[in-house]
């Protein structure tokens, strides 16, 4: 991808953002790109395959931390191993709150949107669902069913991400100890140990 391309998905994003899809047109994206429109169309066509290709990018991102986040050391132990899955997952989506507001707002109106954007979330569940096998066959973790683990790590990633975009860190609260938090009830339960003996 050439620096004109980078410039004008960047700016796109922001267009996106602030217009949403379907108030964003090429002209405000090449405007605040800072090329000609013609340059544009050159590139990309039209405004869905911008689209296609933010999605893209920001899919192999996302991919691309997940990644390395998993290609940990076996001897790893499960908490240490989900903090920084959380962190590296954490890091990508803060970074990129903009896009995924888009893509779900988006993704209602346009199967297209919502088919690339379920795609991405599919890759994302079978990785984190395999992580959660092999920590089972490992013997680190009980038996559950590794995609609902998946699906709750995930979705409590995804919502703090998406909040944190809008609501103060006054009522969210610190979002180390929050995640902290967070990774101690998924690993530990809210049990007592008295009655979880039960």
């Amino acid at each position: 991808m050439d620096k004109t391309e980078q410039k004008i998905l960047n700016a796109a994003i922001r267009v996106f953002a602030s217009e949403g899809y379907e108030g964003a047109t090429t002209r405000k994206i090449a405007e605040e790109a800072d090329v000609n429109e013609v340059t544009l169309f050159r590139k990309f066509q039209s405004k869905e395959n911008i689209l296609r290709a933010v999605i893209t990018r920001n899919r192999e991102v996302i991919l691309k931390t997940l990644d390395s986040v998993l290609r940990m050391e076996k001897e790893e132990d499960i908490e240490t191993s989900l903090r920084a899955l959380g962190r590296g997952l954490m890091k990508v989506m803060r970074e990129r709150v903009n896009i995924m507001v888009i893509l779900i707002a988006e993704g209602r109106r346009n199967p297209e949107v919502a088919e690339i954007l379920e795609s991405v979330v599919q890759t994302i569940v079978a990785r984190i669902s395999e992580y959660f096998e092999f920590q089972i066959k490992n013997g680190k973790m009980r038996y559950i069913n590794p995609r609902t683990a998946a699906l709750a790590f995930l979705s409590y990633l995804c919502h703090m991400s998406q909040l944190r975009g809008v609501i103060s860190e006054d009522i969210l609260g610190n979002s180390e100890e929050e995640f902290a938090g967070f990774v101690d009830i998924f690993i530990n339960g809210i049990l007592s140990a008295e009655e979880n003996k039960k």
